[in-house]
């Protein structure tokens, strides 16, 4: 698919603009290309980025450098491809490190180490086209997840994981609502069956995942440890994993 469409899909699905058939075709392909899942979850980082407000500064000056313009528009005319958005990823990154330099060493809490990087996981499984078949429990938990009604969803999941505890979606799902309601312990237990499960989508969100629990429940050894398993390997969250070590340690 042509990257340009590729990236205004994206910007559409962020801003709320996908509905009916384009946002099942969206989501269905979210499934099919592992690519376009990185690049979701690229732009998503990239646009956190942007909000906090350690990095304002950093963009009222690329603002004043460049002509104001609508946010989308503006975005869309500085993408030109794959490499492009990375390059600006990585200045952007470059930016946000030197401010954290010129602030000089300070002790960050864990709590503020988790609201800066921590972050919920969008559903990518197709539920409106997949209501009706085995599954609808799972649709179901799955649905009031996106709702953001996460007891419900656990509820909902627990049925799920009753008849088969060892199912990857319910038990990664469970896991990030059990994060949601601040249920750390339980989260734990969730995202550690998915990563001896091994070979499946979810499986460096876990691990990323996981890091979060034991800093939330002041493990902070257990969570150095997988921060820094995570930085030695070729995981998305690598760069991140080490940002945070540098913080920890």
């Amino acid at each position: 698919m042509n990257e340009k469409l590729n990236f205004e899909r994206i910007e559409e699905f962020l801003d709320g603009d996908l509905t009916g058939d384009e946002l099942m075709e969206f989501e269905q392909d979210l499934l099919d290309d592992s690519d376009l899942q990185m690049e979701l979850d690229l732009h998503e980082e990239i646009n956190m980025a942007i909000m906090e407000d350690d990095v304002m500064d950093l963009r009222a000056k690329l603002e004043a450098i460049e002509p104001p313009a609508s946010d989308k528009k503006r975005r869309l005319s500085l993408f030109l491809g794959k490499w492009q958005l990375a390059a600006a990823s990585l200045i952007l990154m470059i930016g946000i490190s030197s401010l954290f330099y010129l602030l000089g060493d300070r002790t960050y809490t864990n709590e503020e180490i988790y609201s800066s990087y921590y972050k919920p996981y969008n559903v990518v499984i197709n539920t409106r086209s997949a209501e009706g078949s085995t599954n609808d429990i799972l649709v179901n938990a799955l649905q009031s997840y996106e709702a953001k009604d996460y007891r419900t969803a656990l509820s909902l999941f627990k049925d799920v994981l009753d008849k088969d505890s060892l199912n990857v979606t319910g038990n990664f799902y469970s896991g990030v609502s059990n994060i949601e309601i601040k249920e750390y312990d339980a989260a734990n237990v969730n995202f550690t069956r998915v990563i001896k499960h091994k070979n499946n989508l979810f499986l460096e969100q876990s691990e990323w995942n996981l890091a979060f629990c034991y800093l939330m429940t002041e493990e902070k050894e257990k969570a150095i440890k997988q921060f820094q398993y995570i930085a030695a390997s070729n995981s998305y969250y690598k760069s991140k994993a080490q940002e945070i070590l540098n913080k920890l340690e």
